[in-house]
């Protein structure tokens, strides 16, 4: 089975040698990750929906495309991300962002409310390790992944399936994507064997020589611990991980490490490379990983795992496509599955390529301290990553800035320029590729050539310079904020209606309630509530203050748009703030510097009840 990108779920016979769809399923909004029961069917998590799918197929049916979805209650708000089943079929373990944790569902019974418990800023990956034989000790765990809060938390499963108190946690330099437990590696001292992380390198950025430093796409390697350990993975530290650089591959480099995949039974690892369209499927040791022959499969792979004959399969979500990998060839053999509309000839869907892809800067190299990488290396669904990014020959750094929701926000960046989409791919183009501004007269960075995809085949369709640029500036113009899980609809709570009059009196001279920030337009109060929920208003203003955290440009920074603040977390230029509760608790609009880390040794400048009223008006834009 494979996601589509029309809400609903392809089911594909893969039993030939060419894939063919039975029928589509109406799963829900969204589709965003699924795991396999244990007696057959899926459990899919819906980005859009709070519930899960479940997916059966019907005993006894006259046809093989009959089959049975069941919703089951997975708490009171979207937007998770990854789902795991435990080995009985009986749990699912879903990721919440919105809440920073992890609900536990019940499948089996329909009356059982989600347990939850949180785990850290922004949890996008979760697996369940069974107490199989597939790592030592007898106990079940779970692993989580935080992707904004950068840390994996190790969690013991109880009898009932409830979680423990986290028994080791990992912090990592930079966001995790994925993870794998690998056991069947070689205990040679080139076997993957222990925890495998998909990452970036494991140390901070750096612009100290104006290229980016610190970004190439790294498998981390944290070893097995001793039997009987209490921390299941020995793990030195940041900066002293054993690491495997997939950029550094020669000529076949693997670019923006999705997703990760191991097959126990052949005894191998597999490994999207989600910016350079391929997948690389090995044995789990240095030498094969860097070694073995990639495949290229459809447009921008985000998902991977292994059939039972042993074939991959790849869901690759820019080309609407499933691609089927038979790697038991000198070559490996592609067959692809169109489960959508694969085609992007737009110069805005071809901008959405370029983002995601390594074409932008298809001149960068690994070698030595530089870098490959996407837009979306940083931008990982057009938003956060979490980290603090240099700039400016490493004279300042800052939060990463969302890209969602940038329509009549302008100007852009921190500094408050540039101030049009045409000029801020202009930006883009010209800081990040390599070279580029030490020898601007000299480097020629274009024409890109571009994979797409026609109908059934596929070409490389050459863009020149000012086309890429277009094609940015079009896309970026486009990339759609997400719905707030907290958001209960058009209307405002009680809550939301007293934040939004406190929002109005302290706070719209810097975060201004207009549909653009050159308008002169005032929206009228009553439809305030609406607008907000569509996200109409800019929550921004074209000046720069300086409101007491760290100033970057010459009079303060460009305060950022309030649109989907709910998952901006940490905030302030410096990440200082890692909830709403200590951004408004910090927050004085009578003070020289609104939101200087000094207002919290005074006594709050809001009630308690104004503060909540106005978290809950955030929570919900």
């Amino acid at each position: 089975m494979a996601l589509s990108t029309a809400d609903k779920l392809a089911v594909l016979d893969i039993s030939g040698p060419s894939p063919r769809r039975l029928t589509e399923l109406s799963i829900c909004a969204f589709p965003d990750a699924l795991a396999s029961l244990p007696g057959g069917g899926v459990v899919v998590s819906c980005r859009f929906d709070a519930a899960l799918r479940v997916v059966t197929r019907l005993e006894g049916a006259a046809t093989r495309a009959a089959f049975r979805v069941r919703a089951v209650e997975a708490g009171p708000e979207h937007g998770h991300r990854d789902v795991a089943v435990d080995s009985s079929g009986h749990l699912a373990y879903v990721t919440s962002p919105a809440r920073g944790g992890v609900n536990i569902i019940d499948l089996w019974s329909g009356n059982v409310a989600p347990r939850f418990v949180p785990t850290g800023l922004f949890p996008v990956s979760v697996v369940f390790v069974p107490s199989d034989g597939q790592r030592p000790g007898a106990q079940s765990l779970l692993l989580v992944a935080n992707f904004v809060g950068h840390t994996i938390g190790v969690y013991p499963v109880g009898t009932d399936g409830g979680l423990g108190p986290p028994i080791q946690t990992i912090a990592t330099a930079a966001p995790v994507r994925d993870l794998a437990v690998v056991r069947t590696s070689p205990a040679a001292a080139d076997g993957l064997a222990g925890l495998v992380l998909a990452t970036h390198e494991d140390r901070a950025l750096s612009r100290e020589r104006v290229a980016i430093e610190g970004l190439d796409s790294v498998l981390l390697i944290l070893a097995f611990g001793p039997e009987g350990a209490v921390q299941p993975f020995v793990d030195p530290g940041p900066g002293k991980r054993r690491t495997l650089n997939l950029c550094e591959r020669d000529g076949d480099p693997i670019v923006s490490l999705e997703s990760l995949a191991v097959d126990p039974i052949r005894g191998r690892i597999a490994i999207v490379g989600a910016g350079t369209d391929n997948v690389l499927t090995a044995a789990p040791t240095t030498p094969a990983l860097m070694q073995a022959r990639a495949a290229v499969v459809g447009g921008n792979p985000s998902a991977v795992v292994f059939l039972p004959d042993g074939r991959i399969a790849t869901a690759d979500r820019l080309t609407d496509t499933v691609s089927f990998v038979d790697i038991d060839h000198e070559t490996p053999v592609v067959a692809t599955a169109v489960v959508g509309r694969p085609e992007r000839p737009t110069p805005a869907e071809r901008g959405e390529v370029l983002f995601y892809s390594r074409a932008l800067v298809p001149n960068n190299v690994a070698t030595g301290p530089l870098s490959l990488y996407t837009c979306a290396a940083c931008h990982a669904d057009g938003h956060i990553d979490g980290r603090r990014h240099p700039s400016k020959r490493n004279r300042f750094f800052s939060m990463t800035k969302t890209c969602r929701g940038l329509p009549g926000t302008e100007p852009f960046l921190s500094l408050g320029h540039p101030d049009t989409f045409a000029a801020f791919a202009d930006n883009i183009v010209a800081t990040h590729a390599q070279g580029a501004l030490d020898a601007p007269e000299t480097y020629d960075q274009y024409p890109v050539p571009l994979r797409l995809r026609h109908g059934d085949r596929w070409s490389s369709t050459t863009l020149s310079s000012a086309e890429v640029r277009v094609a940015l500036a079009e896309y970026m113009a486009r990339i759609p904020q997400e719905p707030s899980p907290f958001a209960s609809g058009v209307g405002f709570t009680a809550a939301e209606r007293r934040g939004l009059a406190v929002f109005r009196g302290r706070c719209s001279g810097c975060h201004q309630l207009l549909p653009a920030t050159n308008s002169v337009r005032s929206v009228a109060a009553a439809a305030l509530p609406r607008q907000l929920r569509r996200g109409q208003l800019v929550l921004t203003s074209a000046r720069r203050y300086d409101v007491g955290t760290p100033v970057l440009g010459e009079g303060g920074n460009n305060p950022p748009s309030l649109r989907g603040t709910w998952a901006a977390a940490p905030y302030f230029s410096d990440g200082s703030a890692t909830t709403l509760e200590e951004v408004v608790r910090r927050t004085d609009p009578k003070a020289e510097r609104v939101h200087a880390p000094d207002n919290l040794a005074r006594p709050p400048a809001l009630s308690a009840e104004d503060q909540a009223a106005l978290v809950a008006f955030l929570r919900g834009l």
